[in-house]
């Protein structure tokens, strides 16, 4: 009887730290995932081309400022694929001007209000890293102005366009991504009407890059 009882504690004793590494076995992470809903802020820059041509001489007008807003979207991860939509809404302090005409004192002005797109989504995640492109329709608006001595202008307005970019962006925690995006931007042309009684007429064309970082909550 003690011999049994004897062996019974030695077993117990040589097994327990098989027994306990069982126990303790490390739990295997769970690979990220990029489904779902999102929200978030982004700043940066904007450079601003503005072709003008008619009555006057063709030239361009290339402006700069600041970029400022937010946006919102889903995606959805098939594998290592990143399908999804996104639309965005900023402020603009774009703004360009230069001499554009032979007369002395003439300035033409771009200046853009606010910039905005909805955009489908590509992209390739590497668990926490996606790189995506993207493309969709986009929406501004400009006053474009021919200001001389005696005052003349014409005010532009909203404009409709389309967008395409690329950009990367990092999953911080489970819920917070941060990242950095490009977007090329073609509003097309815009007819003008400088001044009604001599008669000059102007279009503008504007085309436009944006770099921006950005930071996003993950629902």
């Amino acid at each position: 009887m003690k011999l049994a009882l004897l062996c019974s504690v030695v077993f117990l004793a040589a097994s327990s730290p098989v027994l306990a590494a069982d126990i303790v076995q490390p739990v295997a992470a769970m690979p990220f995932s990029w489904t779902g809903f999102y929200a978030g802020g982004q700043v940066g820059g904007g450079w601003n081309d503005s072709h003008w041509s008619g009555d006057f001489v063709p030239f361009n007008t290339n402006g700069s400022g600041g970029i400022f807003g937010g946006q919102i979207g889903y995606n959805y991860q098939i594998g290592q694929y990143v399908i999804g939509i996104e639309g965005d809404l900023a402020g603009s302090t774009v703004k360009g001007d230069d001499q554009c005409s032979n007369v002395l004192g003439t300035v033409c002005e771009t200046k853009q209000d606010y910039l905005g797109s909805v955009r489908g989504r590509l992209g390739y995640a590497v668990d926490r890293f996606l790189i995506y492109g993207d493309a969709g329709v986009a929406f501004t608006k400009y006053k474009i102005a021919e200001v001389d001595l005696a005052g003349q202008s014409f005010g532009g307005g909203s404009r409709v366009g389309w967008t395409a970019g690329l950009g990367v962006e990092y999953a911080l925690t489970d819920h917070w991504t941060a990242g950095v995006e490009w977007n090329y931007y073609d509003f097309g042309t815009k007819a003008g009407e400088s001044d009604r009684i001599a008669g000059f007429f102007v279009d503008n064309h504007d085309t436009q890059n944006v770099v921006v970082g950005k930071i996003n909550y993950k629902f």
